[in-house]
């Protein structure tokens, strides 16, 4: 990472204003089961689904999944409430397979993105993104959502 001496906002992992954040790359293949993408990418997904498959939720509910997906994501794996250690984690798993997943992206119906979601702790503030994570997503031609959840304290 930068030495940069105008950064205003060091990783901090206790990061105050956040309860909980993760990062995910999301890929949707169309025409692609996911054990092909695993296959392609030489990485395991943290989750996967095939369009017809029945899924049953923690609580017992059963439901048909209506899309395909694959995933990879930093929930469990990083420890932190800053989302630039989730994202710093996940870009270097996909370092590895950089040209695998740019062939993926060439292929007709596939779609993909990083996906960060957010939840603020007391209802103001937001992740902080360095050029380093941003340049990484732009090397490997990744945009990037976010799900920002904004829970204000009771007490106010």
């Amino acid at each position: 990472m930068s030495d940069a001496l105008s950064r205003s906002t060091p990783y901090d992992d206790e990061y105050g204003s956040c309860s909980e954040t993760r990062a995910a790359l999301l890929i949707y293949p169309d025409a692609m089961l996911p054990e092909e993408v695993t296959r392609c990418l030489g990485i395991h997904p943290s989750e996967s689904q095939t369009i017809g498959e029945e899924k049953v939720s923690p609580s017992g509910r059963k439901r048909i999944a209506r899309s395909t997906f694959w995933s990879l994501s930093s929930e469990g794996h990083v420890r932190s409430l800053d989302l630039r250690r989730h994202l710093d984690w996940l870009l270097a798993q996909l370092t590895t397979c950089a040209e695998s997943l740019a062939e993926l992206q060439s292929v007709r119906g596939v779609k993909m993105r990083v996906n960060c979601v957010w939840y603020s702790k007391s209802g103001h503030g937001g992740p902080t993104l360095w050029p380093e994570q941003t340049q990484r997503m732009a090397d490997l031609n990744l945009e990037c959502s976010f799900d920002i959840y904004f829970f204000p304290d009771d007490s106010e």
